[in-house]
């Protein structure tokens, strides 16, 4: 036969290539029985490749069929069949060339879609415009799923870039909704200290007072501000239950007299007199959790003080805070046996990277802060979150110019 022959009852396949000849089989009933038989093995060879050459000529998911063809073409002097072996691997090399030239035009093509959708990322991913980026972020991320590989020259870096914009992107999305709605928990938080300072104010107030009370609580619950309806309402049933309760009880009996508002505003001037002792130190040791909680436990004072009494209680307490997460962060940067020269330089570089940042994202906020698109009730608490990034600015200006003074003293 012409591409093989039987000896001694084996059958051997011709040498073809740089490929040596092969036993491939025994007789098993004949010698032309045994020749068809291997004929038929390597014919179904060959119409496997032709399938396979149809698909690539009109398919166009060409790639996919590469490695079914290397596949192929490796396996052809391991295959017990008798044929035109260099035949089938001239077909099959050809077929490779076609699909590796294919493969690199298609991801040259690839790379250059891909670059044009990481600018466009790049642009997309800085908005503050949450709900449109967002749809915008995804649409270009199908659009990069859909679009196929790149040379692995170029993958990691790109796929890396697209990795780093898109999770950024929703890092930044996240911490915006998550401080919003902690800012939401804590006037939520608020609303219920001020049912349980409203309860325990209408318990101590004897029956004479209890209306000039609840007009001085009302004007309180005004001043709260906004929070989710749903929540607003189940605070003001609970706010209306503890002002009848504590009507229904002064009825039947007196209770003690609440402290007045000269004496709530005595007793908060005291503390502030405290904190500001405390905040002549570079390092106090304070539980500032303790003292905000000794500060709402003390009654309302009057609203002619209110005003400066709460904000000279942010102030101080917010000074008093930056003192002891400085502290923290100089004890982790800070190397074993530094100096004390040292470490109050440390101290103050470490204040001024922290009051950088603070005022880039206080430049950031005041920026965007007309952009954002926030639900009915959100507008006052983003007044609010401006207000507290400039007094965070101002009491690490103020802590800076604390620092130097005591190092120059020094």
């Amino acid at each position: 036969m012409e591409y093989g022959y039987i000896k001694e009852g084996k059958v051997f396949r011709n040498a073809f290539l740089d490929f040596p000849e092969r036993e491939i089989g025994v007789v098993k009933e004949n010698d032309e029985s045994t020749f068809q038989y291997f004929t038929e093995r390597f014919q179904s060879l060959e119409k496997e490749i032709e399938e396979i050459k149809e698909k690539v000529e009109n398919q166009s998911n060409k790639g996919s069929y590469l490695m079914k063809v290397t596949n192929l073409k490796e396996g052809l002097s391991e295959l017990d069949a008798l044929g035109d072996f260099e035949a089938a691997h001239t077909t099959l090399t050809t077929i490779e060339g076609e699909l590796n030239e294919y493969i690199i035009q298609n991801r040259h093509k690839n790379l250059q879609i891909k670059t044009a959708l990481l600018e466009e990322l790049k642009v997309v991913a800085k908005s503050h415009e949450w709900k449109s980026a967002t749809a915008a972020v995804k649409e270009i991320q199908q659009k990069w799923i859909k679009t196929g590989a790149v040379d692995a020259e170029h993958r990691d870096r790109i796929e890396g870039e697209f990795k780093e914009l898109t999770n950024s992107f929703f890092e930044r999305k996240a911490e915006f909704y998550a401080e919003l709605e902690k800012m939401m928990e804590e006037k939520e938080a608020d609303y219920a200290q001020f049912v349980e300072k409203a309860s325990k104010t209408l318990a101590n107030s004897d029956a004479s007072k209890l209306r000039d009370v609840q007009k001085q609580l009302m004007e309180e619950w005004k001043a709260l501000g906004k929070i989710k309806p749903e929540k607003h309402s189940a605070f003001w049933n609970e706010f209306q239950g503890v002002l009848k309760s504590a009507f229904n009880k002064a009825k039947k009996s007196q209770s003690n007299k609440k402290a007045s508002a000269e004496e709530n505003e005595k007793s908060k001037r005291e503390l502030l007199g405290n904190l500001e002792k405390l905040n002549e130190q570079i390092v106090p040791e304070v539980n500032l959790s303790q003292v905000r909680k000794d500060w709402k436990s003390i009654g309302f004072t009057s609203k002619s003080v209110t005003p400066e009494l709460n904000e000279s209680f942010m102030w101080v307490s917010g000074m008093l805070s930056e003192k002891i997460f400085l502290n923290q962060l100089l004890n982790k940067k800070a190397k074993k046996g530094i100096s004390p020269e040292e470490r109050d330089k440390l101290r103050i570089k470490l204040l001024y990277d922290l009051l950088n940042r603070d005022v880039n994202e206080l430049k950031t906020f005041e920026l965007n802060v007309e952009k954002f698109n926030t639900a009915k009730g959100l507008d006052s608490l983003l007044d609010q979150k401006l207000e507290q990034q400039k007094r965070k600015v101002e009491i690490k200006r103020e802590l800076l110019k604390q620092l130097k003074s005591a190092q120059n003293q020094g």
